[in-house]
């Protein structure tokens, strides 16, 4: 009897089709939560969902501007076309920060 093996063939873990996805905003009580978040979601289209969840509104304030970015691990992601699921990588939860930036002029 002659048993053929084939290789160990390493393939990509399967990507998540949901990703749970928790905004932690500072002046906030509790956090924008999305259980089953798309990770095909970008982080612009994200934005109008969270600032309307903490009743946020970017622009002119008082001689500036008023700006909120997101940031992960204390970085602040400034590439809005980034994808969830690129941020989460192969962990099928993510969770951001939103900072408050106000600029002068």
């Amino acid at each position: 009897m002659n048993i053929e093996s084939q290789p160990h063939i390493e393939r990509a873990p399967a990507a998540h089709k949901t990703i749970e996805l928790r905004v932690r905003y500072l002046g906030a009580r509790r956090p924008f939560e999305d259980p089953k978040a798309s990770p095909r979601e970008t982080l612009a289209e994200l934005k109008p969902r969270v600032l309307d969840f903490f009743k946020l509104k970017e622009g002119a304030v008082d001689g500036g501007t008023k700006v909120y970015e997101f940031a992960m691990g204390g970085v602040v992601l400034a590439d809005l076309s980034a994808t969830l699921g690129s941020l989460a990588e192969k962990d099928h939860e993510l969770k951001l920060d939103l900072l408050e930036r106000f600029e002068q002029g």
